[in-house]
């Protein structure tokens, strides 16, 4: 079935935050790297229309230290602002502190502008 290999190839290029535990592996104990994080709710998934954006962003700029993510508001503490939003929402962290606001919705222009200014990349 070709959805099912879709569906894996999109989880294979965001690493899943499953609970507090891999939050503060992930995202909190790991320096020097800007972390994307789409933030989702449990009867929604994933945001599966800027996968496409993450996945340029990934390719055109290989050599800057980012990595993307994705996490269930429901089970992650430090996202639990963001449980029960009807819209997809991505934080962005480095260093185990938050950078900027929080992006609502499918919003590619002010993700890409937040990803790009927390990189250094002039686009």
């Amino acid at each position: 079935p070709r959805l099912n290999r879709e569906r894996a190839d999109e989880m294979a290029f965001q690493t899943e935050i499953k609970d507090d535990r891999s939050w503060t592996e992930e995202i909190m104990e790991t320096p020097g790297l800007l972390q994307i994080i789409d933030v989702h709710q449990t009867w929604c998934g994933p945001c599966l229309a800027i996968q496409s954006t993450f996945k340029r962003v990934c390719l055109d700029h290989s050599d800057k230290p980012m990595k993307f993510f994705t996490a269930d508001a429901s089970k992650v503490d430090a996202l639990s602002d963001l449980v029960g939003s009807s819209e997809p929402a991505f934080v962005l962290y480095m260093d185990g502190a938050k950078i900027g606001s929080t992006v609502k919705g499918v919003n590619s222009p002010a993700l890409l502008k937040a990803i790009f200014d927390s990189l250094g990349i002039q686009e």
